[in-house]
């Protein structure tokens, strides 16, 4: 059974999610309707799907990491490949930020500074940063983003609810700079978090 706080998340995120683009008097005239009865169903059914069964009102997410394009005849020189979720309950979405396994994203991420556990706590680097983490059995969740970024790496969180995480390893981001078309977002946005330098920040895409 999902328990009574996570039945309210349910409830306001649909009403949230389900019609952004009606206003009270529209949803009013439009309820008796089939379709949006239809749209709001589809709604409702994807966010229950999404809500995990949680007291910290986690939305189920996904990770993933970008990797070069082994299609040769595609225009785009990069594609995302989808992790496996590992422990249950899988990457999940938390407060806005995406969490996922910590040996996951240690297993995606290049050999750098040391990282260091105790408790829920996550200590990197020297002098070290800390990272919150917290649990689910015995599986330490932590923030993708600021986990990855203290190895070089951009994270890109996308979707309308914040539901995605896409890793862009150092390797890939100097592979763009290096053979990429200008003004990619991922490029741009990672230099502007400081992760990467020479880029052109007046290119613009494909040109």
């Amino acid at each position: 059974m999902m328990s009574h706080r996570a039945g309210i998340a349910h409830w306001v995120l649909i009403l949230v999610v389900a019609c952004p683009f009606l206003s009270c008097a529209e949803r009013s005239r439009d309820e008796a309707t089939p379709k949006a009865v239809s749209e709001r169903e589809r709604a409702a059914g994807e966010l229950a799907d999404l809500l995990l069964d949680t007291d910290l009102h986690e939305l189920r997410a996904t990770l993933a990491m970008k990797v070069r394009n082994p299609d040769r005849l595609d225009e785009s020189p990069l594609r995302d490949s989808i992790l496996p979720p590992g422990p249950a309950p899988g990457p999940h979405q938390f407060d806005g930020s995406v969490f996922a396994d910590l040996e996951t994203l240690r297993g995606i991420l290049p050999r750098g500074p040391r990282v260091r556990v105790e408790g829920d706590a996550v200590f990197v680097g020297d002098p070290e940063v800390l990272i919150h983490g917290h649990r689910h059995g015995e599986a330490l969740f932590v923030p993708v983003k600021l986990f990855a970024r203290q190895f070089g790496a951009y994270t890109d969180v996308t979707g309308t609810l914040a539901t995605m995480a896409i890793v862009w390893t150092p390797d890939i981001l100097r592979f763009m700079r290096r053979e990429g078309p200008p003004g990619s977002t991922g490029l741009l946005e990672a230099h502007a978090e400081g992760l990467i330098d020479s880029v052109d920040v007046r290119a613009r895409p494909g040109g």
